[in-house]
């Protein structure tokens, strides 16, 4: 990639708070609550891309918009009647103002803690710099819905030249059609050691359906055995039982294992695990190595089916079908200057997110089935896929917030 600068400037934020650690239980943390171990596996590039490219609302309804290209609307699993009634718009808070009685600050404009909404929060461990941790956090956001650009494993500041890029979580659907279903904080608070906070009730803020996300500098300086990202699940499993309970959180929490060398560089498994942490997301690996990896969950929905009847009657609606992310995701790292124009990007992805019958399922078990070849939920590319879109998004519509102005 030759010569991309980046420009703009944004607000200013406070430095570090003065505040001491929040109370908070610690526990014994067992690993059969991560739910990956290979985040860190390149998605394989289209042909014409260059090597840097490897690194990675409009209502509440599971229909999916489609943009001006040639891929297909996703049939909704609900309907919505038209209204006439007037929606109110909420200002909420200016980007990188305080919450009253909380050391959380808003990373985006607009997050209002008394809306109907899912709070992210943005947590840093081990860094040597919060100014640092906090460039790495908003610079790979992507709030505006497009790429970032990076030089050398941190976010391209305004005016330098930018040697690779990638869609951060608010380019990538469901998240980006959906940012006012979102606050969007960080904290100045640092947990005791990687995984205090990683329980879903165990985080010291005091808001409801919270997800923290905890960047972690070179976790395994403390515990040599996380050496990957990964996540807990949230707890939405299947239609018949979607809801929101009536108290508890609902979602997982997120680690996000940095090097202190490169923290951009793991950033784009961020959006994979937040698909285990927010919808219950499987995994949608083949054996890394043998092609079986032993695990025995061979019916995981929405997209790892164990056999073609349970797939048949999963999504047997949607074969055929590409994610329009695809588009989206292509339309970005060419507007960027990621991609070259020659790319061959939509011919090399268009049939491995196409939804059919993908033997093998998500574990590498003969027999078992899932949705699409490849997937954010396979090796981070930022295409959830038809089926895993769909759901994700019946699970956001549980909530109601209130437009932003």
């Amino acid at each position: 990639m030759n010569a991309i600068r980046a420009s703009g400037t944004k607000p200013g934020h406070p430095r570090r708070g003065s505040g001491g650690a929040a109370p908070f239980l610690l526990v014994a943390f067992a690993l059969v609550f991560a739910a990956c171990s290979g985040d860190a596996v390149s998605a394989p590039g289209p042909t014409a891309s260059p090597a840097s490219t490897t690194a990675t609302g409009a209502g509440a309804t599971t229909s999916i918009v489609e943009p001006s290209t040639t891929t297909t609307t996703l049939p909704p699993t609900t309907t919505t009647t038209t209204s006439t009634t007037t929606t109110t718009t909420i200002a909420g808070m200016a980007e990188g103002e305080q919450l009253d009685g909380e050391r959380l600050w808003a990373m985006v404009p607009g997050n209002d803690a008394e809306v109907d909404r899912i709070n992210l929060v943005y947590a840093g461990w081990n860094w040597d710099s919060f100014d640092d941790f906090l460039a790495v956090a908003e610079g790979t956001l992507s709030w505006g819905g497009h790429a970032y650009l990076t030089t050398n494993g941190f976010p391209t500041e305004a005016g330098k030249e930018a040697h690779g890029g990638a869609l951060g979580l608010f380019a990538i659907e469901p998240w980006r059609s959906h940012t006012d279903w979102f606050n969007v904080w960080y904290t100045d608070l640092e947990p005791d050691h990687p995984q205090a906070w990683f329980l879903p009730n165990d985080h010291p803020f005091g808001l409801d359906d919270v997800v923290v996300i905890t960047l972690a500098i070179d976790p395994e300086s403390y515990d040599p055995n996380l050496i990957t990202s990964y996540s807990g699940p949230a707890t939405f499993h299947f239609p018949r039982e979607l809801s929101r309970p009536a108290e508890g959180n609902m979602f997982g929490h997120v680690i996000m294992n940095l090097s202190s060398t490169g923290p951009v560089y793991a950033m784009d498994a961020l959006p994979h695990e937040l698909g285990h942490a927010m919808f219950s997301l499987a995994d949608e690996y083949v054996g890394r190595v043998h092609g079986f990896d032993g695990r025995f969950d061979l019916s995981t929905w929405p997209s790892c089916a164990e056999d073609v009847v349970e797939a048949e009657e999963w999504w047997g609606d949607l074969i055929g079908q590409v994610d329009p992310m695809l588009d989206i995701w292509v339309e970005e790292m060419l507007s960027a200057g990621i991609w070259p124009e020659d790319t061959d990007a939509l011919e090399h992805y268009g049939p491995r997110v196409a939804v059919g019958f993908v033997d093998g399922g998500c574990y590498g078990v003969p027999g078992s089935i899932r949705a699409t070849e490849d997937s954010l939920m396979n090796t981070n590319i930022p295409v959830l896929g038809a089926v895993n879109r769909r759901w994700a998004e019946s699970v956001l519509a549980l909530w109601d917030p209130a437009p932003r102005a």
